[in-house]
């Protein structure tokens, strides 16, 4: 059976495939260079890399510089360059920022910053951390314990002997100072006895007291414990030499402050009031009854509020303030807190065109001790990255997330140790059967995904909001993570690069709401070989629904931006991996890849805003900043797109006497460079004359600047396809002669399409966009027009490639394509 047959490829929306020609969708094509996928304009030119300005005209950055931006607002957006001992900053205008190391330059040492640095930004603070560093714990104490004691005298009781025993190890002896209350039988001489502060003068002055009525039955003295023998009870526990040598006394009305002179702690003090020390008691180091506390005391004076026995976390430390004020603090002789040096570091938008990189202040521990309130698992290790999710700055740090205190991006430590808020800081481990690393993080569908090399956990809380006590992280997949790549949200999906042997996979990864489950699908599976290794970052626009993933070249070994006295090359380095996806009603209608290429330029990184993408680019001898508008817009004057990369408008002077005008490059000598005219889009050829000056022939005073560049797409192979129902399957029994394939294209200027056969020539067909006789073909002005190719074939299905090319600044537009051919075949499909 057989006959002539046709097909249609109603668009090229889905880019290329790396599949088998026969799995291959339909309006995909085997290779796409420099196109764009347009659902409205169908298989476009992509736009031009638009030229914005030079950022550095005797230096080009490495490759192993760090890229980030700034984006607060829509006045408020900037693009970094990190590099081992400096850091850069611009403007979208390529406007240079002062930026001021003010300390912390140490920090900034890398010999790969791309690898090392890892950043957020908060408000007007990027914070930056450099992986290679280990964070320290403060070196630095809290003031040491004093070697004191306090006698407490809190109740008076009538007829009882309050006495105070104290032995230090440079005595000879043991001293007791006894106070006899009186009986309370005269009002008139006993009175005075009843009145605390009173009881305390008189223990610290002995009978030399004012308050110490000899006419009472009340007695005092001082004495030996171990002969009894009396040192004088006209002097107390202040004034008596027996006890001033060794420990240096201080009266607070009903309180008696003694600290070791010699700072000697060996010593004990101990006293007696008859009713079990309920009336007087001696406060030494630690109490279990926090109410017990003198009312009165020294500033500089830290006791320790014991727990119940053998609970030691329950123990917290306090200082005195004022009177009947004590104040939780830090235990004596502990770490104050992190070592800034070695903690992330911010560069800070002074907001009046300036940045200031600097080390910051942590707050130090201002409660408890190592144990009840403990380092963050952060110190002595070195952290992996840093994040910012619910108004808390996160650190990841071997298999733990670690949270500052709600609000306070500077604080990992427990405000308080006597309870748990739920704004204190949070540190906790990833949960699973083995101990995985956790390296980045996205927030993604309402929480935050966090990502191991191995696996993928979700920050979730056993409690209404995420705590302490309630935060958990769950294992919720186990995909592989290329650490190297930043994930990215775009709506309801979070996107992360995979190594793949020699080439990088894309992960598309949404949560399931049916099922409950995260899953991820491979966007990439059908271009395995597209996406080279070393990638370091994915952009997503999700205004013009686009991923492009940037690749680098191998390191160089430069490590700070440098001279060259050649342009540069590259291999992968200025190329962009484009994933261009569109859902209609929920289902995905377009997935296509294609790549972009700006020939021997290094993208050192990219953002997006708006519809735009911008790029920092090692380019020739120079740095430069480059912009796309992803929209692919036409030009208001000339009704078409101009394509030309390093895309610059420039006004020339005309010289009536030569009829030459000259234009100057921003950007100095560029082989291949051509200018178009901006009012007709005609082109022109340069003649180079000194330095970067140019001129061409003509008036010609508003022009664009630029390079051309070679759009390429390769028809997949065709074969004619049966419909199951299922979709079309490609018949591969018999024999599909191929007569002619027809083109459909709109608002297209110059294109080509080759057609080679196997062992035989190329035949080329030209669309030049002139049509004799019509308004659009005139002589001299750019012809854009619209219609259908027809290109002869004349071969069997598999035995020919065929390309469409365009290196004409003119746009191109195919929006289908007719297959025309005869197809035999010896059997009957059943």
């Amino acid at each position: 059976m057989g006959g002539v047959v046709s097909q249609s490829i109603p668009n090229f929306l889905n880019g290329i495939s790396q599949q088998s020609p026969t799995q291959r969708g339909i309006n995909q094509g085997e290779e796409q260079i420099n196109l764009q996928n347009g659902i409205v304009d169908g298989l476009a030119k992509r736009p031009p890399f638009d030229f914005v300005a030079t950022l550095d005209a005797t230096n080009v950055l490495p490759n192993t510089t760090k890229f980030w931006s700034i984006q607060r607002d829509k006045e408020n957006q900037f693009m970094c360059a990190f590099y081992n001992g400096g850091v850069k900053v611009w403007d979208l205008q390529g406007n240079a920022k002062t930026v001021t190391i003010a300390s912390g330059s140490s920090y900034l040492t890398s010999t790969n910053p791309k690898e090392d640095f890892r950043l957020v930004n908060i408000a007007d603070y990027t914070f930056l951390v450099n992986k290679s560093k280990t964070v320290l714990a403060d070196t630095n104490l809290s003031t040491a314990k004093v070697k004191e004691f306090y006698i407490n005298v809190l109740l008076t009781n009538f007829g009882k002997e309050y006495s105070v025993t104290l032995k230090h190890p440079s005595m000879s002896y043991n001293i007791k100072a006894s106070l006899q209350l009186p009986t309370g039988n005269s009002a008139t001489h006993d009175t005075a006895f009843r009145d605390t502060a009173h009881v305390a003068d008189i223990l610290f002055k002995g009978t030399s007291s004012s308050h110490f009525n000899s006419s009472s039955d009340a007695s005092f003295d001082i004495t030996r414990t171990d002969t009894g023998a009396s040192l004088g009870a006209t002097t107390g526990l202040g004034t008596n030499s027996g006890v001033t040598n060794y420990f240096t006394m201080t009266l607070y009305s009903s309180v008696i402050r003694a600290v070791s002179t010699d700072g000697n702690a060996l010593f004990t003090a101990s006293s007696s009031d008859g009713t079990g020390n309920t009336g007087m008691f001696i406060v030494r180091d630690k109490i279990s009854d926090f109410t017990k506390l003198p009312y009165q005391a020294s500033t500089d004076s830290r006791m320790e509020i014991t727990g119940e026995d053998g609970d030691t976390l329950s123990n917290y430390w306090v200082k005195f303030v004022e009177d009947g004020l004590w104040q939780e603090t830090i235990a004596p002789g502990v770490s104050l807190g992190l070592n800034n040096a070695t903690m992330p570091h911010t560069l800070i938008n002074n907001n009046d065109g300036t940045f200031t990189f600097q080390e910051q202040d942590y707050t130090d521990r201002g409660a408890g001790d190592g144990i009840t309130n403990s380092n963050p698992s952060f110190v002595n290790t070195n952290i992996n990255n840093i994040l910012f999710y619910k108004n808390r700055l996160g650190i990841l740090a071997r298999d733990n997330l670690i949270f500052t205190e709600n609000a306070s991006f500077f604080n990992f430590y427990a405000k308080t140790v006597t309870q748990v808020l739920d704004t204190d800081p949070i540190d906790i481990a990833a949960s699973g059967s083995e101990v995985n690393t956790l390296v980045d993080s996205v927030a993604f569908n309402e929480a935050l995904l966090l990502f191991s090399e191995r696996a993928q956990y979700k920050l979730g809380s056993v409690g209404e909001s995420i705590s302490p006590t309630s935060a958990i992280l769950n294992e919720v997949s186990a995909f592989e993570h290329d650490k190297n790549i930043k994930p990215v949200s775009a709506g309801k999906y979070a996107y992360f690069g995979q190594a793949r042997n020699n080439n990088t996979a894309i992960r598309e990864y949404y949560a399931d709401d049916d099922t409950l489950t995260n899953d991820g699908l491979d966007i990439t599976v059908s271009v395995q070989n597209l996406i080279p290794k070393n990638a370091f970052q994915i952009i997503t626009n999700t205004t013009e629904d686009t991923l492009i993933t940037l690749c680098s070249d191998t390191a160089d070994t430069q490590l700070v931006p440098y001279t060259t006295s050649t342009d540069l090359t590259s291999t992968h380095g200025g190329t962009m991996f484009i994933y261009k996806y569109f859902f209609d009603g929920g289902e995905k209608v377009q997935t296509a890849w294609s790549k972009w290429t700006l020939p021997n330029g290094k993208i050192i990184g990219g953002m997006t805003f708006e519809s735009y993408i911008y790029l920092i680019v090692s380019e020739g001898k120079t740095t430069k900043l480059l912009k796309i508008d992803l929209r692919n817009l036409k030009d208001v004057t000339t009704g078409f797109g101009i394509y030309l990369d390093l895309k610059t408008k420039v006004t020339g002077t005309y010289a009536s006497g030569t009829d030459l005008t000259t234009v100057t490059s921003p950007y100095g000598v560029k082989t291949g460079l051509i200018a178009v005219d901006a009012t007709n889009g005609n082109n022109f050829t340069l003649t180079a004359t000194t330095g970067s000056s140019y001129t061409l022939l003509g008036n010609h005073t508003n022009i664009w600047l630029g390079v051309p560049y070679e759009s390429r797409y390769r028809l997949s192979p065709q074969y004619v396809r049966e419909n199951t129902g299922r979709g079309l399957i490609a018949i591969t029994a018999g024999r599909y002669q191929i007569r002619n394939i027809s083109f459909n294209y709109e608002n297209s200027g110059y294109f080509q399409i080759e057609v080679t056969p196997q062992n035989r020539d190329t035949n080329i067909s030209y669309m030049n966009g002139y049509i004799i006789g019509t308004a659009t073909s005139t002589v001299g002005v750019p012809a854009i027009n619209g219609g259908t190719i027809k290109v002869p074939v004349s071969c069997r299905n598999t035995d020919f490639v065929l390309d469409i090319k365009s290196s004409s600044h003119l746009p191109m537009y195919i929006a289908s394509a007719e297959v025309e051919g005869y197809y035999h075949s010896r059997s009957t499909r059943i």
